[in-house]
């Protein structure tokens, strides 16, 4: 009777094991960011939301592990990763991407946009959807959105504030890529090219002076504890390109895939929306960080346009197919007509 009793409470308590054990180990799905882990970025609003969407949907099938800060590599070294599905996504700049795709970088053709309603229509236009094809046919590599992080860039810098052109003159500007360098050049700014992992400690130390980038990255990155002045100049487009492995995506069963797809959605519309908030309180948290705001006049901002925009574009013909950056171009310019007309 002991013996039967014994048994009788194995029995029970191996299955009590069993019944708090999942029916299957959840699979990994490692996504990997530059930005920091900070509520406040639109970057890093958009994972979370993603990973929170992708885990309640499916149960608790899949894991999504967020790699912030570079820490699983820099740029080109994850775009490699997620090409050899070390991870399956990678969510990065388009600056760092056009190293293995040039056509990418015409979407950073400075002072180009005049808002994000724009942005917004460019990035959900046909063009794009041609660019990830192109992209895939010529890399292997998979792009899914391409999504806003805190609107349109803004230079800083710890030399002067900015207002007009003649202002740049002689600054040394970390440069994302060569489209950048090209455009300090013809701005009478001097470029230093430089890893976006390597630009804290870069203007810390005065290997280079300023910067360009949307409100949310000069505050997550905390740049205003190392520069002075900051221009609202709406320079480029402030956004994130994501990507993910060909096989692992094509293996997803139909029903999971789709919500991976939905998950992009809802972290596409949540960075939108911290977009937005971002840049109604980061000017005034930046100037309680002793930063200097200077804001660029409509007649000034042309002439940046003329100047900087031009040559970018003159730039971008020498090394990109010219009948894609006319289409570029007459995308753009249709988006903004059709705003126009809607005002």
């Amino acid at each position: 009777m002991k013996v039967t009793r014994k048994i009788l409470v194995s029995v029970l308590l191996l299955t009590a094991i069993c019944l708090s054990v999942p029916a299957y180990a959840a699979q990994t799905v490692k996504m990997a960011l530059s930005i920091n882990p900070d509520m406040s970025d639109p970057c890093y609003v958009m994972a979370v939301v993603f990973k929170n969407y992708v885990e309640t949907r499916t149960g608790g099938k899949y894991a999504v592990e967020i790699y912030p800060s570079n820490v699983i590599g820099k740029e080109r070294e994850r775009l490699e990763l997620v090409k050899a599905n070390g991870i399956q996504i990678n969510v990065g700049s388009i600056g760092g991407l056009s190293n293995i795709y040039k056509p990418a970088i015409l979407l950073n053709t400075p002072f180009m946009y005049s808002g994000d309603k724009v942005v917004h229509e460019v990035l959900e236009s046909d063009f794009v959807k041609w660019l990830f094809d192109d992209m895939y046919k010529k890399t292997g590599i998979r792009s899914v959105m391409v999504f806003d992080i805190g609107g349109l860039s803004c230079f800083t810098n710890n030399v002067r504030p900015i207002a007009a052109v003649a202002d740049m003159k002689g600054i040394k500007f970390r440069a994302m890529d060569d489209s950048q360098v090209e455009m300090f050049r013809a701005l009478g700014a001097n470029a230093v090219p430089m890893a976006f992992a390597e630009l804290y400690t870069g203007l810390q130390t005065g290997v280079v002076e300023g910067q360009v980038n949307p409100i949310n990255i000069t505050i997550s990155s905390k740049f205003f504890e190392v520069q002075k002045y900051i221009t609202i100049s709406r320079t480029i487009l402030g956004s994130q390109w994501v990507t993910v492995n060909e096989k692992w995506y094509d293996s997803l069963p139909p029903a999971d895939r789709k919500v991976f797809d939905e998950a992009f959605h809802y972290g596409n519309v949540a960075a939108k929306g911290q977009s937005q908030i971002i840049q109604a309180t980061g000017i005034k948290f930046l100037e309680d960080k002793k930063m200097t705001i200077t804001p660029i006049s409509d007649e000034n901002y042309k002439e940046f346009q003329d100047i900087g925009r031009t040559s970018v574009l003159e730039w971008s013909k020498t090394k990109i197919d010219p009948e894609i950056v006319g289409r570029f171009l007459a995308t753009v310019e249709e988006i903004e007509k059709k705003m126009q007309g809607a005002q």
